[in-house]
């Protein structure tokens, strides 16, 4: 155990890129000196990631003696295997620091952590859709949404099985409404202007904003009583909540 005394730096260090918000507004609101030395350490591993993404492995982290030693300083040692690190990590996910995935190593699974940033949060969603994988890694077992929500038509098919030929000055309109409105509701209301014949793309907005504005009950009929729309991106959010935070 060092007495605590730093020997100094070299003539010729070597230095970690650490994005400014590190040293700016988290350095003003992290009030834990534990969740400190994790996001510093993070901020390390993640310079020496080689790839892209760049990502840090919970199975890496509670087995780094560095890391250990560090929060040990805290009193913070377990005997039981990442319970001095987990609450540290569980803090800098709950403040937006990092992202974290649940994934998969073959039968062995894991937990890795992206720096929570616009581009991270697209491959974040998009590892836990199954569309890429991190390295070897692939993401946990979806949650039972998700898995629905991936064997759905998408809008356009919708429209090409049920209404006819997709125009591209449709695309757009469409493209809007997948983002607007939950995938179930987009193909009950296709479902429900075949059953009205009325198959139109006019026809099926309507009815979509009549659900918006108006509510919708459990069998698709509009209701009277308020019910706010959804808004997309905290709908994509929910989807996928139990894999990905920030």
């Amino acid at each position: 155990m060092s007495d605590g005394q730093f020997a100094g730096f070299s003539d010729r260090p070597a230095y970690v890129p650490v994005p400014a918000a590190i040293l700016g507004t988290l350095l003003r609101d992290i009030d834990s000196l534990g969740e400190l030395k994790v996001t510093l350490h993070i901020c390390r591993r993640l310079h020496e990631h080689r790839g892209s993404p760049r990502f840090a492995r919970r199975s890496d982290l509670i087995a780094d003696r560095t890391l250990l030693q560090a929060l040990r300083v805290e009193g913070e040692a377990a005997e039981q295997p990442g319970a001095g690190v987990d609450p540290f990590l569980a803090k800098t996910v709950d403040r937006g620091t990092l992202l974290e995935i649940g994934v998969r190593d073959g039968d062995v699974e894991d937990v890795c952590y992206l720096l929570n940033t616009p581009a991270n949060r697209v491959v974040a969603a998009e590892v836990v859709r199954g569309e890429r994988q991190l390295g070897p890694l692939v993401a946990a077992a979806p949650p039972a949404e998700a898995l629905a929500e991936r064997s759905r038509a998408t809008i356009f098919e919708l429209y090409e099985q049920n209404i006819g030929l997709l125009t591209p000055l449709l695309a757009e309109d469409l493209r809007e409404a997948e983002l607007t409105y939950p995938a179930a509701w987009v193909e009950d209301a296709f479902r429900e202007a075949v059953s009205s014949n009325k198959r139109s793309w006019r026809y099926v907005k309507r009815v979509l904003d009549a659900w918006a504005d108006r509510g919708r009950g459990t069998g698709g009929e509009t209701r009277r009583r308020p019910d706010p729309p959804a808004d997309w991106r905290r709908y994509i959010e929910g989807r996928y909540g139990r894999l990905i935070r920030r």
